[in-house]
């Protein structure tokens, strides 16, 4: 079994002797908003988790170029990017932003495309006036369930949502203290502290391949197809 990962948009050719492909998606995070409403009132809301989506077998010609775009880290305050492999089918949803204390949607699956898809985390809300504290970022959806939600900013700052394989949201700022940026892949930023505070950003999305390489054995003595395996 091998694996291919990209962090960052390119284009995945199969080697010789791979003919089918898993592929999954995580959309990119978006970036936790700063201080809610223009008021030092309020801390700004989290960042909403990318979604998830994965194919489960595709077909695909050996040596072929496919083109794989991965959703780049945004900085605070601006939506996630969605990650998609269009020729083979796979598209999962960005998180969304918010410009105040409410907290960002996540992505949907409902937007995404593929055989299984899940929902990103949705950030959580900005607290008003006692320490001003920013909501956490949702977590990027994971392949078994959706990213969670972070938490809402109380006496304490909200924490970013955790719980699946997608990335960890970024926890929200208290009072003097900014978000914190989401880690991959395709978690929500944090929301900041009051008193024009950042928003933490949103982490990037993720793209991975999973498949097998098949070793035909050749009857007339040689290897037909060994993708880097050992003729047997």
């Amino acid at each position: 079994m091998a694996i291919q990962v990209f962090v960052i948009s390119g284009t995945f050719t199969p080697p010789l002797g791979v003919t089918s492909v898993m592929v999954e998606c995580w959309g990119g995070g978006a970036g936790g908003s700063d201080q809610g409403l223009t008021s030092s009132l309020f801390a700004g809301g989290g960042g909403g988790g990318g979604a998830y989506a994965r194919v489960n077998s595709v077909r695909v010609i050996p040596n072929n170029n496919y083109s794989v775009i991965v959703g780049a880290q945004v900085t605070k305050q601006t939506n996630g990017i969605t990650s998609s492999v269009i020729s083979l089918g796979v598209i999962a949803d960005s998180g969304k932003t918010t410009t105040n204390n409410a907290g960002g949607q996540g992505g949907k699956a409902a937007s995404s495309l593929g055989d299984v898809r899940f929902d990103g985390g949705g950030g959580g809300s900005g607290a008003v006036q006692v320490n001003r504290s920013g909501g956490g970022g949702g977590e990027g959806g994971g392949s078994t369930a959706s990213g969670g939600a972070g938490t809402n900013g109380t006496l304490t700052a909200g924490l970013g949502g955790t719980g699946t394989d997608g990335g960890d949201g970024g926890n929200g700022g208290l009072n003097t203290f900014s978000g914190v940026t989401a880690s991959v892949p395709g978690g929500g930023g944090g929301g900041s502290g009051a008193n024009a505070l950042s928003g933490g950003g949103g982490a990037g999305g993720q793209v991975k391949f999973t498949y097998t390489v098949n070793i035909t054995r050749s009857l007339g003595g040689g290897c037909a197809s060994t993708g880097g395996g050992m003729c047997y």
